[in-house]
């Protein structure tokens, strides 16, 4: 079932295009976490059409990505983003320890089964040189509308939040978790309405929380939470 929804993933699904914003997302949520580019090479996991292959590599990274969808491969290689193929990343990283910088990983975790996720998180701390980080961004079950992410792909199999992130990211091996919600990005008049009123939103839920659990910070509304998770290493400190 699952080969026949990836076979045509982007026409029956994904859709095509989406550069404008894919960049405002990776400049925002993605490239304040990674390493400068001379740290070392970056690989993006589930890569899809390549979009953030491409961004990485047009800042100077040695950047490439893999993904099982031959569809997708097939339309990044027709827009011409370079170092993007076909295959299973967890050959990829179970063959390259301690080679990677940073490994991305945006929209992909939420089409793995419990187990998978939680072998992925090791292979991508085994495949990550010391102080490397792990860049994600996946469904939040914390969200009141969440569901229109959780369950708006049929291959979707898990949901995450803030604490199973940091629960999965200790299991694995790593060092630091850092956690940020993915709210409307701000880049022309409608964006920052719809910010605006997200913000006045979401603090009306942040409140009903914070009544629950007496817990007033650290609540994560958004659809999508993105997270920075590092191994061990030279890296003492988050910046994000």
């Amino acid at each position: 079932m699952r080969t026949r929804l990836y076979e045509a993933y982007a026409s029956g699904h994904a859709g095509t295009g989406g550069g404008e914003a894919a960049a405002l997302i990776y400049r925002r949520d993605i490239r304040p976490c990674l390493p400068p580019p001379r740290q070392g090479p970056v690989i993006d996991i589930g890569c899809g059409q390549g979009a953030l292959v491409r961004l990485m590599r047009d800042d100077g990274y040695d950047a490439e990505g893999v993904d099982v969808s031959p569809e997708q491969v097939a339309l990044a290689h027709a827009a011409g983003t370079g170092r993007v193929r076909q295959g299973d990343y967890r050959e990829t990283l179970a063959a390259r320890r301690g080679h990677y910088a940073a490994v991305t990983a945006t929209d992909v975790l939420e089409h793995l089964d419990k187990p998978a996720v939680l072998d992925t998180f090791g292979l991508v701390a085994g495949a990550l040189a010391p102080g490397g980080v792990f860049v994600a961004r996946v469904p939040n079950a914390v969200s009141p509308l969440g569901g229109h992410i959780s369950h708006g792909d049929f291959t979707h199999e898990t949901v995450f939040t803030g604490r199973s992130v940091r629960q999965l990211a200790v299991a694995a091996g790593f060092a630091m978790v850092a956690v940020r919600p993915c709210p409307p990005l701000a880049h022309g008049l409608v964006s920052a309405a719809r910010w605006a009123v997200w913000c006045g939103i979401s603090a009306w839920y942040r409140l009903a929380l914070a009544a629950e659990t007496g817990a007033f910070r650290g609540h994560v509304l958004t659809q999508n939470l993105t997270f920075a998770a590092w191994v061990p290493g030279h890296r003492t400190s988050v910046e994000w």
